[in-house]
């Protein structure tokens, strides 16, 4: 029986790995950033910078979703930008994020912050914006979607399926399959845009960073997960 259950696992993840291949493994806005910790719970930096990609963060995550790959596409073209080398140091940042289970862990994953540190701070306000700030300066960026033209019909699809729910009308299986295809349109658009057409990137002068925890405890992305197939 273990043996079935871990052959099953295998080809499973055979599967996982085709489908980011397709998906990622090309694309222009999918490249790896560096990033820098230190090497133990009372340790020094490392030695030498590492390499996180998106593939990683999705397995981290769950899932590859549109709401990551916005995260991801966001944080990659604007985190390097507080460090000289590019180098992204997960020990130096602090971030504001709209309470989001894909962008909160994206965010978490991506530049070390954490509510427990009280250095990731929640704020729906954003919406699928980030502000990011490094600790040592303050320096501090926006970064945002200058262009929403291709998540419309994604956002009216998500809209639909809230209504369903709180209307208490049955999610169908063919609802999320026209919510994931709509999504995966969204995702090979970020992946494969020059961020320069559709990110607007502001850099804040005296950002006073506060310290916020907006709507906890809401989750979003397990409320349809026994709809069939």
């Amino acid at each position: 029986m273990a043996g079935t259950v871990l052959l099953a696992a295998q080809q499973h993840l055979n599967i996982d790995d085709a489908f980011y291949e397709n998906v990622v493994r090309n694309a222009p806005n999918a490249r790896p950033v560096w990033v820098k910790d230190t090497d133990s719970a009372m340790g020094r930096y490392n030695r030498y910078p590492k390499q996180l990609d998106i593939r990683t963060l999705a397995r981290a995550h769950g899932h590859l979703c549109d709401g990551l790959v916005l995260a991801y596409v966001e944080l990659s073209n604007t985190l390097p930008k507080l460090f000289s080398d590019g180098v992204i140091d997960r020990t130096d940042l602090r971030v504001v994020a709209k309470n989001s289970p894909c962008l909160v862990d994206t965010s978490a994953l991506m530049s070390g912050a954490r509510i427990n540190h009280r250095t990731l701070s929640l704020d729906n306000s954003l919406g699928g914006a980030f502000i990011v700030q490094r600790i040592s300066t303050g320096e501090t960026y926006r970064v945002e979607l200058a262009d929403k033209s291709f998540i419309r019909s994604l956002k009216a699809k998500e809209a639909e399926i809230k209504k369903k729910q709180k209307m208490h009308l049955t999610v169908t299986p063919q609802d999320i399959d026209e919510l994931e295809a709509l999504a995966f349109e969204a995702m090979k658009h970020m992946l494969n845009t020059d961020p320069k057409k559709f990110l607007k990137i502001t850099k804040l002068k005296n950002y006073d960073y506060r310290f916020n925890l907006d709507d906890i405890g809401s989750r979003s992305d397990v409320i349809n997960k026994n709809v069939g197939r």
